[in-house]
């Protein structure tokens, strides 16, 4: 099979870059005394019973390669890029400068970045407890975008916060309308960055975002074939939506020992001033989850995500009880499997194709996967 141009040039390019960045030489060995490698590769194995489609089988859910360093005193820079085997592409992750204004207290970062909204939407994937983020992290959050954001910690590294200015288009590089993304996150760790498992810690953390936008997505019910009455689920699909968006969440976090509990919920309002018909989103789920000697993990959430209602659709809630087994061998390998069941008939969760840089498969009813992970 003949490899597609495209890809060859920019995996050719990108492997140049990592060469290139790992011989320095004469001025560009001063300017770049350091830099690091990191990797993601995620695979495993999906068996469904009741998707649409019918698809089962061997997959691989992420491929990931990323380069970051400092070049002197001045920057820290990050480059990140995923091959997507839906579209036989590779496709940038992170495009990232960072300048310290106060040290650690105040940074500005820009570029291609995680815009700082939802707790477990700024989670790394090989950090994320289970095989993909729930549906309102997805379907919600405003995910990478290209701009511009000031961060920083405080009160001993409990404190985070993060605001920023973007273009609101996604991981595109431009802007077709001038019209700008807002968006911000605050959170509270109790012990900060170092935890012990004697502590009983808990963290909290909310979340904003507005844009006006000519293109703002909104995510109708597409019902199955022949459902007239509108009883099952389908796939929750796009449309355009013109106006003002308005996003926001709240997390909350609690561990002592062994066990963990976390709850997350998102609402997005279209049109919020109320000039029109009113059309919303919202997500929320709760998860525990018990580890032992940090060897395995298991996992119980439940999944919860509505639509907004458009183009002469209704809105419809899918809902899934979620269970999962991590085995952690060490060595930057994980193992995990998960077991979803629909509720209220539904069938096939929010599709991954909302965030165009996830590429993890979308929850289903009687949904079997495997993951096998390394990262480092």
């Amino acid at each position: 099979m003949t490899s597609h141009p495209l890809r060859k040039s920019l995996l050719a390019a990108f492997g140049l870059a990592l060469l290139g960045a790992g011989m320095p030489t004469g001025a560009a060995a001063q300017e770049l005394p350091e830099f690091e490698l990191d990797g993601l590769l995620r695979t495993g194995l999906r068996l469904e019973s009741s998707r649409y489609d019918g698809v089962s089988g061997f997959e691989i859910y992420d491929a990931r390669l990323g380069l970051s360093g400092k070049v002197g005193i001045v920057f820290d820079y990050a480059l990140r890029a995923e091959y997507q085997f839906e579209i036989d592409a590779v496709r940038l992750l992170d495009v990232l400068l960072s300048v310290p204004l106060s040290g650690e207290a105040l940074r500005l970062d820009a570029g291609l970045l995680m815009s700082g909204f939802g707790r477990e939407a700024m989670r790394s994937k090989d950090l994320i407890p289970l095989v993909e983020r729930s549906q309102g992290s997805l379907a919600i959050a405003t995910g990478r975008q290209v701009g511009a954001a000031l961060r920083g910690v405080a009160l001993e590294e409990r404190l985070k916060y993060r605001g920023g200015l973007y273009n609101g288009e996604g991981a595109t590089f431009g802007n077709d309308d001038r019209r700008f993304l807002v968006a911000g996150r605050v959170a509270y760790n109790s012990a900060g960055e170092v935890e012990f498992f004697e502590d009983f810690v808990y963290e909290f953390g909310v979340d904003v975002a507005f844009a006006s936008d000519s293109a703002n997505l909104v995510l109708p019910v597409s019902r199955p074939a022949g459902d007239e009455e509108g009883t099952g689920a389908g796939i929750p699909g796009y449309t355009e939506f013109t106006g003002d968006r308005l996003a926001w969440s709240a997390d909350l976090g609690l561990r002592y020992r062994t066990w963990s509990f976390a709850g997350e919920y998102a609402r997005a309002e279209y049109d919020p001033s109320g000039n029109a018909d009113k059309l919303s989103s919202d997500a929320w789920y709760v998860q525990g989850g018990y580890s032992l000697w940090g060897a395995f993990d298991l996992l119980a959430r439940y999944d919860s995500f509505e639509t907004a209602a458009g183009l002469g659709t209704e809105a419809y809630r899918t809902q899934f009880l979620v269970f999962g087994f991590n085995l952690n061998p060490g060595f930057h390998a994980k193992m995990g499997l998960q077991y979803a069941i629909g509720l209220d008939n539904s069938l096939v969760g929010v599709s991954q194709a909302i965030d165009h840089t996830n590429t993890g498969p979308a929850l289903a009813d009687n949904q079997f996967l495997l993951n096998l992970q390394v990262s480092f």
